[in-house]
């Protein structure tokens, strides 16, 4: 037992030095920054103090308070809980390859805190993000009725920390990549808004974006994507009619995702009104070692230098020579060999 205990012993500090000689091991997930390709905000008083409904009184004047390159989100005490003002964002997901997995997507929206930016209410402030349904245009402050309706049945509600607002939407990301990139809507809980509020937020250079991903193992082709932001956007036949944004909220099916089935950009049109933003560059994609650590290498080596030394302390004992005096009977026998031999 003893002999076993110091050959494990060895074989441990053999292992744990070879180990903490070699380089990680081989990326099996994926971390990076990722940047927006497209904004927008909707403005629904605006359009319809120009363009009241028929028979029905004009909503009260609104002003905008939203400086330019902004994004928006209010609520004025409409009766069907709509929002007035509602931001679209869509994210570059060019870094993800096809059939890839999203284990964490975080947005973060900032306050504009210059003098220009009218926010209020912030305290009672009902915002969520919820997926849209339907391509949209890039224009801020466009028309409401270009807006995409949304399905809030999977709506995701922010963490706020000062004025920051932020957004864990890993499964809507994951529609993206399984399906058609149509972005995130920010707008007013139509749930819960109850009273009037405006949140002006500073626009797509301060939004903050970061996605991790496990890429797809079946794959036999190289599945690295391209980790330089584009800002080209691929622009699809639109799916459905962009008059009359204000159906009620539609469930989103996706269809299971294949590796043939390459990441589609988001699904937006350009706007002539106002041109779409520059794409943020992505940051490097960190990777993570999918075989042990230095530091559990390093945890053998004590384990094995502690299995080594107990063997040594608990080593055989030496053996107990032979007393000179002999067994009894011995003593016996040689004590008549003696009388015998007496004359």
């Amino acid at each position: 037992m003893r002999r076993w205990l110091r050959l494990l012993a060895a074989a441990l500090l053999a292992a744990g030095a070879a180990m903490l000689l070699l380089p990680g091991g081989t990326a099996a997930a994926a971390a990076t920054k990722v940047g927006v390709v497209q904004q927008s905000w909707f403005w629904q008083n605006a359009y319809e103090q120009a363009n009241p409904p028929v028979a029905q009184t004009p909503p009260a004047t609104e002003p905008s308070g939203v400086p330019d390159g902004d994004l928006a989100v209010a609520y004025t005490g409409n009766a069907d809980k709509s929002s007035s003002k509602m931001t679209a964002l869509s994210f570059d997901m060019s870094a993800v390859p096809a059939g890839s997995t999203i284990d964490a997507f975080t947005f973060s929206l900032t306050i504009d805190p210059a003098p220009t930016a009218t926010s209020f209410d912030a305290q009672s402030a009902a915002v969520v993000a919820c997926p849209p349904t339907r391509s949209w245009p890039a224009v801020l402050g466009g028309d409401y009725t270009d807006q995409p309706t949304v399905a809030c049945t999977h709506k995701v509600t922010p963490t706020v920390a000062g004025s920051t607002y932020t957004f864990k939407i890993p499964a809507i990301a994951q529609s993206w990549v399984d399906d058609q990139n149509l972005g995130i809507a920010i707008l007013a809980d139509p749930d819960t808004a109850a009273a009037p509020f405006q949140l002006v937020f500073a626009g797509a250079k301060d939004v903050k974006a970061d996605i991790s991903f496990s890429p797809a193992t079946t794959s036999t082709g190289s599945s690295s994507g391209n980790t330089a932001g584009s800002g080209s956007v691929v622009v699809p036949a639109s799916g459905g009619s962009t008059g009359g944004g204000s159906g009620g909220p539609v469930d989103i099916s996706v269809p299971p995702a294949t590796t043939s089935q390459p990441a589609s950009a988001p699904v937006v049109a350009a706007s002539p009104a106002s041109a779409a933003p520059a794409a943020v560059a992505l940051a490097a994609a960190t990777t993570a070692p999918s075989n042990p650590t230095k530091a559990f290498w390093a945890a053998g080596l004590v384990l094995g230098a502690v299995l080594l030394l107990a063997s040594l302390v608990l080593g055989d004992p030496a053996p107990v020579a032979p007393t000179a005096a002999g067994s009894r009977l011995d003593q016996v026998l040689r004590t008549r060999r003696t009388a015998t031999e007496t004359p």
